[in-house]
């Protein structure tokens, strides 16, 4: 009789323990780990990772893109961890429909980044070369593929992705890296001083803007707390200091273009000058016979 009365007891607590695992199952939340391994690249790779595909592109607005990627160096990459449908949103395994690849490259370059950068994405929507991209620039300015590459991302703060940033720069900016190799910054970081000062440094990163912007980096008002950023005694003064100047043309700067050809014409009369010179003295040293070997 004890049994019996004590049955339908264990019963509700049987089925409360039950219930309470349930719960907290459905209340633990998946975990990011679990999230990014879900899915598996096999399928992909098995194609876009073998060797027989290395030289075989597609055409992409008159550009030819290559289908092949290592995987060895993607994995490698920051985002090695994603699977390929995180970036290549709505593919499937096997050959691939028009209604898959449709704005595939932009999706991939951009669009996705925004799912898992949102705070990043907004800020280079804002950003000078974000107005052109969403405005007019018909493709032109870069987006996120283009400075952080596609399968071989790099974590922004490692020495390696810094090292690059002023040729990813000059791919549209090639005059102003010229300019900078002539600089103090550009000619201390090609000599191996990796924490100068670089294009990111002073104009930002995702939040570019253009120096007329007030809230540019670059803009008058602000030099002193970017410039004060490496140079904390940084004043009016120091500011002053003319950047991405090129001497040959006196657009640039008249004043620093006056001071160019001066230069070039005062070593210009200075060899001229040594060159006559020492022409006329080897002429005379043959006519008065200083050169034979019976010369006393």
């Amino acid at each position: 009789m004890t049994r019996l009365r004590l049955m339908p007891l264990l019963l509700v607590a049987l089925c409360a323990a039950a219930f309470g695992f349930a719960g907290t199952a459905a209340a633990t939340p998946a975990t990011a780990t679990n999230a990014l391994n879900a899915p598996t690249n096999d399928e992909c790779f098995k194609c876009h990772g073998s060797a027989d595909v290395k030289g075989e592109t597609i055409d992409v607005k008159g550009v030819q893109k290559t289908i092949y990627v290592d995987r060895a160096i993607y994995e490698q990459s920051r985002h090695g961890k994603l699977a390929c449908t995180s970036c290549h949103l709505g593919f499937t395994s096997g050959p691939h429909d028009a209604e898959q690849t449709q704005n595939w490259l932009a999706t991939a370059k951009i669009g996705a980044c925004r799912e898992c950068h949102a705070d990043v994405f907004e800020m280079y929507r804002g950003s000078f070369h974000g107005n052109l991209v969403f405005g007019e620039s018909s493709g032109e300015a870069p987006v996120c593929a283009d400075c952080h590459e596609a399968h071989n991302i790099m974590p922004p703060e490692s020495q390696e992705f810094r090292a690059q940033i002023d040729t990813l720069c000059a791919n549209c900016h090639a005059d102003a890296l010229e300019t900078y190799l002539d600089s103090y910054h550009g000619k201390a970081f090609y000599l191996g001083e990796i924490q100068t000062a670089v294009c990111t440094d002073c104009h930002g990163g995702h939040r570019i803007l253009a120096p007329s912007d007030p809230n540019s980096s670059v803009n008058e008002a602000n030099l002193i707390q970017t410039c004060g950023e490496c140079h904390p005694g940084a004043n009016d003064n120091f500011v002053q200091f003319m950047v991405h100047v090129n001497p040959k043309s006196p657009s640039s700067s008249f004043l620093v273009w006056t001071f160019y050809m001066a230069y070039v014409l005062l070593i210009a009369v200075v060899f001229t000058f040594g060159f006559v010179h020492s022409g006329l003295y080897i002429y005379r040293g043959f006519k008065d016979g200083l050169y034979k070997r019976n010369h006393h």
